[in-house]
């Protein structure tokens, strides 16, 4: 059978009407009936009973329907992997990131990765907002990213690590920390603490600012604020202080400001990260170019990435 006839067939068991089957499918009616003789004749018995009061399926009809139904819907996502497929084999992989650090080892990559793969562009389109980090990949609007790790949500595949860091913490320039050269944990429950994420309970955040110190003094994230250059900004005009990641102190070095290592942070990965349901094999294959450059460390104070 062709894929014309099965469509037809599969519409009007649906719809049960010649006339609506017709539209849906953007052909005539006689066409709709030509279609389901030229079946009927190949089944040798009707599939359909046309009356006055209307159309309606044969036992045989659907029997049949059972059978094909699920059949051709595999063939159709068979055929949808193979478009999506052959999408990863030509033409240009849309990279976006979170830290100028993290940008840089993009351009790296995709500099190899096109040496590599001719014929393919690996261009970097955008920088993620830290509010909301991963939105470009929920919009379509990159492929793939560059991000600070955790990342934990759902139809997001989480891919090698290409960069690690030291997590600082930025204080006022005359700040006592600032003066000691150093900070823990524990100084943040004794601090207002500046927060630059969307959302106050997002497991993301707490990798950063817990709610509460190693010795179990709670920590109040007095502000939210959704960008970084917000977060910075308070933190001259000597309203907070909070953790940040060496890339960013490194690229936001300016007067009122300092960043002094904090001993008990964490070291950061930052990983690449795609849509499970856009993958493509072209994202697999700069996945494996990214796992076999290996990750890149970043030191404080800074030095070439």
């Amino acid at each position: 059978m062709e894929r014309q006839e099965i469509e037809t067939f599969l519409v009007l068991c649906e719809e049960l009407h010649f006339g609506r089957t017709a539209k849906r499918l953007r052909v005539s009616p006689a066409r709709v009936t030509q279609l389901i003789q030229k079946i009927e004749r190949r089944i040798g018995a009707p599939l359909f009973e046309r009356s006055t009061r209307g159309v309606t399926l044969t036992d045989l009809g659907r029997r049949f329907q059972r059978d094909l139904a699920p059949a051709h819907e595999a063939v159709e996502e068979v055929v949808q992997r193979t478009i999506q497929a052959a999408k990863g084999i030509s033409g240009v992989l849309r990279l976006g990131f979170l830290g100028a650090a993290n940008g840089h080892q993009l351009v790296e990559l995709a500099r190899r990765f096109e040496a590599r793969r001719p014929g393919i562009a690996a261009r970097l389109v955008l920088e993620s907002e830290v509010g909301d980090h991963m939105r470009p990949l929920r919009e379509d609007r990159a492929d793939v990213l560059v991000v600070p790790l955790p990342v934990r949500e759902d139809g997001i595949v989480v891919g090698p690590v290409v960069l690690r860091e030291p997590l600082l913490m930025a204080v006022p320039e005359d700040h006592p920390i600032a003066r000691r050269g150093r900070a823990t944990l524990e100084d943040l429950a004794d601090n207002p603490v500046v927060v630059a994420a969307g959302d106050p309970e997002d497991y993301w955040i707490d990798t950063f600012v817990p709610p509460r110190t190693p010795s179990g003094h709670p920590i109040e994230r007095t502000h939210l604020v959704e960008s970084l250059q917000a977060g910075i900004l308070l933190v001259v005009s000597g309203k907070g202080i909070g953790p940040i990641l060496a890339q960013f102190a490194q690229y936001n070095q300016r007067p009122g400001i300092a960043y002094v290592p904090l001993q008990d942070g964490p070291v950061v990965e930052s990983a690449l990260v795609w849509s499970a349901a856009r993958e493509t094999e072209l994202i697999r294959d700069f996945a494996r170019l990214a796992e076999a450059n290996g990750p890149v460390a970043l030191d404080w104070p800074p030095t070439a990435v």
